[in-house]
């Protein structure tokens, strides 16, 4: 690990330009945190720099670390410890604002080479004492009542990551009689302090040894390591936090969290037994922290299943023998024993007297019955306004239609009110009445039609023929596709649809050899899904209703009554008419789809 930098200064200016010369990721010590240390554990490294005004406070336990003094040039301070042995350099104010970066680099390398030479030091003062490591007696009974006071706080807070750290932490002070206790769990890519901003990367050397040796680790006596660069990363890390026993928490062979636990409250050092009971209480605190994952994801999913309760539709699973609650909706519990009867998955839609939609079938696991069920009140309110909506367009549209039929043909016949006035009626008028009289006959005809819509049965039909024949007594070119369209269809409705289309189109367009009316058939789609595309292409094409469109402020075009069932036949067979631009002007797209 590298070594830790002591800036002490009064002066913030310059404090600010020394740190600014620190490498980054470098621990900063204070004088606070030195305070604390009674001494300084071996294979820790510190670069100590110090105002020469503060040379009273210096901490007596940093003597061995490298030094370098900064101070005003000839004043008594900075002579004296520039004249001792004490420094190993000394700068002014100004040469530290502006040369501090480089002598840090060497001062580091002097202070991290002194750590390892103290730590292979006192590995082998430790290998050649025969002293025995002390062994107070134990006070702490595990048996005790509090040992049970603490299994019951952990398993009430076992819902609250917080409290649960907290009863772990008052047991160990218990239990192990530690000052402190800081737990670091694993974050991400790296592992954070339960309580205050300290943390491990993932790339740490404490880290790496502590996932591949999931030893406890005394700050006293431990076991050494194969690498002392290892110790004496872990001792600068122990040293930062204030630790003297790292206990590892393992799951599955992954490091998932550390114990780092202060001095012990009585000052001795940790004994065996101390490091055993810290081993269980980190197995139990692994097997707590595990049951809180699980029983936080249970809470989320009550509270998500509360609020599907609320608004999501209403589901229920029964057992082969299990009769579905009194609480759920007659018409559901109906549908339920519909579908345990039949075997088979039930569907019930909602409708004006009945405003749930449900569907039940069987679990193929158990034998019992599965139900789901959802009130529709507003989507069937929706419906009821849609369809008296459409009825008042419907009525509206027929209204305008006879208007324009009637209204045309009575311009004529009104004129005979007045026969009994003139001696003669002028031969041009009996024509024209003649004419209206026809037209009449053949709006009754259609009104007829318009009255058998409800009489009609589908059959399954080719388009194609129907399309050839209509061609023929239009005298009309129709262009086929060599697969055969069937649809399931009204033929008499659909042949007089589209007669009655093609020849209002026929009749509206101008007379024009080069340019005349032709028909295009396509299809899409499969089965019941199945479409038939009629394209009629021409010059300056017009259809009353369709083409040209009508703007707001203008009159509607709804044109003759014939037009108006045409776009109900093909509206009752799931089409509609559209007009559009197409690959020779403007066209008027025919869709037909099976009888609804």
């Amino acid at each position: 690990m590298p070594a830790s930098f002591l800036l002490a200064t009064e002066d913030l200016s310059l404090l600010h330009a020394w740190s600014a010369h620190v490498p980054a990721g470098r621990p900063l010590l204070t004088l606070e945190q030195v305070a604390a240390y009674h001494s300084l554990p071996s294979g820790v490294s510190v670069v100590v720099v110090f105002d020469a005004m503060l040379i009273e406070q210096f901490p007596k336990v940093l003597e061995r670390c490298p030094l370098l003094v900064v101070g005003r040039p000839h004043s008594d301070a900075y002579e004296e410890l520039k004249s001792s042995e004490k420094a190993r350099h000394c700068l002014s104010y100004e040469e530290s604002r502006e040369r501090l970066g480089e002598f840090l680099p060497l001062l580091e390398e002097v202070a991290e080479r002194g750590a390892v030479l103290d730590l292979m030091t006192e590995k082998n003062r430790r290998s050649e004492a025969s002293r025995h490591p002390f062994s107070p007696v134990e006070q702490t009974s595990n048996s005790g009542p509090e040992m049970w006071d603490f299994l019951e706080g952990a398993v009430e807070n076992i819902g609250s990551r917080e409290r649960l750290l907290a009863e772990f932490r008052r047991a160990s002070r218990h239990l192990l009689r530690a000052s402190h206790t800081v737990f670091f769990l694993r974050e991400e890519n790296q592992f954070r302090a339960d309580r205050g901003s300290s943390h491990c990367p993932v790339e740490d050397p404490l880290i790496r040894y502590l996932s591949s040796h999931p030893v406890v680790l005394d700050g006293i006596a431990w076991p050494s390591p194969d690498d002392p660069l290892s110790e004496m990363a872990v001792r600068n890390r122990m040293a930062l936090w204030g630790a003297r026993l790292l206990v590892p928490l393992h799951d599955n062979g992954h490091l998932i969290g550390i114990i780092a636990c202060g001095v012990r409250d009585d000052g001795q050092p940790y004994t065996e037994s101390d490091k055993a009971r810290a081993v269980h209480v980190a197995r139990l605190l692994r097997q707590f922290i595990s049951q809180h994952h699980h029983f936080a994801r249970l809470d989320r999913f009550y509270e998500n299943t509360l609020l599907g309760d609320r608004y999501l539709p209403k589901t229920l699973m029964l057992g082969p023998d299990e009769e579905p609650p009194r609480q759920v909706p007659l018409v559901v519990r109906s549908l339920a024993g519909k579908a345990r009867q039949l075997r088979d998955t039930q569907q019930l839609r909602p409708s004006a007297g009945q405003p749930f939609r449900a569907a039940a079938g069987i679990v193929a696991e158990t034998g019992g019955v599965w139900v789901f069920w959802d009130e529709a009140s507003a989507e069937i309110e929706d419906q009821v306004q849609d369809k008296r909506q459409g009825r008042l367009e419907l009525l509206r549209d027929l209204s305008l239609t006879l208007n324009h039929e009637i209204g045309n043909a009575l311009v004529s016949l009104s004129t005979l009110r007045q026969a009994g006035k003139v001696d003669k009626v002028p031969s041009g008028l009996v024509e024209t009445i003649v004419e209206d009289v026809s037209r009449l006959e053949r709006l009754n005809r259609d009104l007829v039609h318009l009255a058998n819509l409800t009489e009609m049965s589908a059959e399954a039909t080719d388009l194609r023929s129907l399309l050839g024949s209509i061609g023929q007594r239009l005298d009309v070119h129709v262009d086929l596709p060599p697969d055969p369209v069937e649809i399931l269809l009204v033929d008499e409705l659909i042949v007089f649809a589209l007669e009655a289309l093609a020849e209002t189109v026929v009749h509206n367009q101008p007379a024009d050899p080069e340019n005349r009316l032709s028909l295009q058939l396509r299809s899409t789609g499969q089965g019941d899904e199945k479409t038939g595309l009629i394209s009629v292409r021409g010059s300056g094409l017009e259809l009353e209703g369709i083409l040209p469109q009508a703007g707001p402020d203008e009159t509607p075009n709804q044109g003759r009554l014939t037009v108006f069932i045409a776009k109900e036949v093909i509206r009752l067979h799931g089409g509609g008419i559209h007009a559009g631009p197409g690959l020779a002007g403007t066209e008027i797209l025919i869709s037909v789809r099976r009888w609804q």
